[in-house]
């Protein structure tokens, strides 16, 4: 590889680092559950403030009825099958210095949780009807 091209070639490996990827050993991921893999992290890293009663007036996290919806902006909070469509991905994505950036209290998602609700969209975002589906805040905000 001529030197100039090698140092392009490394310029953009910098620039543009790929992505995690699952390890090559030729079994597929096992799918994401959410009540093992996802709801953990929504009960403690989202619901402390969305919850019914911390913001009665903004989505939430306690069932899938107030986590689909849209902003009064017209932005869908989880889109299934688009994580980077979802407002919440976008949100915990930000840099915890911007005003967006949630939570904007408590521990934010690490990483890999964050990989792992992107992961969770983008196979459809699975929130299971009925005892299974709710969860009860660890507590609430304004308590």
């Amino acid at each position: 590889m001529h030197a100039s091209r090698f140092a392009a070639a490394i310029l953009a490996a910098l620039h543009f680092p790929v992505l995690a990827q699952e390890p090559a050993t030729g079994v597929p991921p096992e799918k994401l559950t959410f009540e093992k893999d996802i709801k953990p992290i929504l009960r403690e890293k989202c619901l402390h403030c969305h919850n019914r009663k911390t913001l009665p007036d903004k989505p939430g996290f306690e069932n899938a009825k107030r986590a689909f919806v849209k902003t009064p902006g017209g932005l869908s909070v989880i889109v299934p099958g688009d994580p980077e469509k979802s407002l919440m991905i976008t949100a915990i994505s930000l840099n915890s210095m911007h005003e967006g950036s949630m939570p904007m209290v408590g521990e934010r998602p690490t990483a890999e949780e964050i990989s792992l609700l992107k992961r969770w969209i983008k196979e459809g975002a699975n929130w299971p009807k009925g005892r299974k589906g709710k969860i009860k805040p660890p507590f609430h905000a304004r308590e």
